[in-house]
């Protein structure tokens, strides 16, 4: 379980960590690259809520419910 719990905080951690560094970066690169975010934060939400709608879709197949 400590395992687990360490791999989960470990995750979290690692996107805070990100998160962290690309704020107050410009949201277009300059042709340098210097400045330019690590993450593209508008794909990896539009991702998230794909994901998450997947989710919702299979949990509501494997439980039988209508939505």
């Amino acid at each position: 379980m400590r395992i687990v719990l360490g791999i989960i905080i470990g995750v979290l951690l690692t996107i805070l960590a990100a998160y962290v560094a690309d704020y107050g970066r410009q949201a277009v690169c300059p042709a340098a690259g210097v400045g330019c975010p690590l993450v593209n934060w508008d794909e990896a939400n539009s991702r998230f809520r794909k994901m998450q709608g997947g989710l919702e879709s299979a949990w509501y197949h494997l439980t039988g419910h209508n939505y």
